[in-house]
């Protein structure tokens, strides 16, 4: 059965590849830059890209969202003029997915490599670790990170239903707490008045159906979209949409329906790379030390969320760790981590 939204939906068809499909043309490097973000975030990128190069030439394109005028735009574009960039513009609506699928559009290049906002390269020669993963036959898309969660096993989990979380996570309260730590500080107060608690019940509870009927009980392997790279062609043969809303968005990087699980349908695979450039396959994702595991060692690209884990107490990365891996959860105790 499909969600109710989908049937809404509008399809999107990529036009062809403006160069021949699997010629030597080098990588194009996608950045979203929001507006939204500020400048700082885009200088923490183009810090993390002098410090370690791609290791193999490349295109790098800004996608640009949310400026209103190039004017705005500028001293985005000149912290990274050495690169010389190219800049696509979009409005400030939608989600990441939805402007790297319009980015492709546009620019019709051979093979792609999406990096999202907050996205920093750890590691010498990270793209060229990227693109040799995704030269392997049968391989769809390759990433920095992937994980078993699931969103069906938590929302069962949240609503005292069998899951597998149970008799491995907190009590719900405490995992709440855990997970809305940053915002506890932010509004200097340590938990939610009774009208936010009923809320927020009300909510998880208007979400249960979705999350019982078009999301997989954990282990649900997903390829995460903070840095990924794929084919232009391989884009073309999935049934893809325009992502206007979450829960587009979500269904995409998320559901039965997930980027992962579409190329599962055409016989192609989903890699994590780490920063060795040692290639797992769904199955042994938890053993890459890439995401929410020991000190994250093996991460190639750092994110907010594998910087949520590395600032995190234990009982922060406790929860997280079994959020993506269950029982093969492994967590270190905070410490002199190399990963971020």
């Amino acid at each position: 059965m499909r969600p109710p939204w989908a049937w809404r939906r509008i399809p999107l068809a990529l036009p062809k590849a403006s160069r021949r499909e699997g010629s030597a043309d080098p990588p194009c490097v996608v950045h979203l830059v929001r507006e939204e973000n500020g400048i700082a975030a885009l200088r923490e990128f183009a810090d993390a890209l002098r410090a370690h190069p791609p290791g193999v030439e490349c295109e790098l394109v800004l996608a640009m969202k949310g400026f209103t005028s190039f004017a705005q735009a500028k001293p985005y574009i000149e912290e990274l003029a050495e690169f010389a960039p190219e800049t696509l513009f979009f409005e400030d609506r939608g989600f990441d997915l939805g402007v790297y699928f319009a980015a492709a559009a546009r620019l019709r290049r051979d093979r792609y490599c999406f990096v999202n906002s907050f996205s920093r390269p750890l590691v010498d020669g990270w793209l060229a670790k990227l693109d040799a993963a995704l030269g392997q036959p049968g391989v769809g898309q390759v990433g920095a990170t992937g994980a078993w969660a699931s969103g069906h096993s938590w929302a069962t989990y949240s609503m005292g239903l069998p899951s597998a979380y149970r008799g491995l996570m907190p009590p719900v309260s405490r995992a709440r707490e855990l997970f809305r730590g940053p915002e506890l500080k932010r509004k200097g107060r340590q938990r939610r008045s009774a009208k936010e608690t009923v809320r927020a019940r009300l909510t998880t509870l208007r979400a249960l159906p979705g999350a019982l009927f078009y999301y997989e009980p954990f282990p649900s392997a997903k390829l995460r979209t903070n840095t990924f790279m794929i084919a232009h062609q391989t884009l073309r043969e999935l049934p893809l949409f325009v992502v206007r809303n979450k829960e587009d968005a979500y269904s995409l990087e998320g559901s039965r329906e997930c980027l992962t699980r579409l190329l599962e349908r055409i016989g192609l695979s989903s890699l994590v790379v780490d920063r060795a450039g040692a290639v797992y396959g769904p199955e042994q994702w938890d053993r890459s030390r890439t995401l929410w595991q020991g000190q994250q060692e093996g991460l190639l690209v750092a994110d907010n969320q594998t910087l949520h884990y590395t600032n995190g107490d234990f009982d922060l990365r406790h929860l997280l760790s079994t959020l993506a891996w269950g029982v093969c959860a492994d967590p270190d105790p905070p410490g002199d981590a190399s990963a971020g």
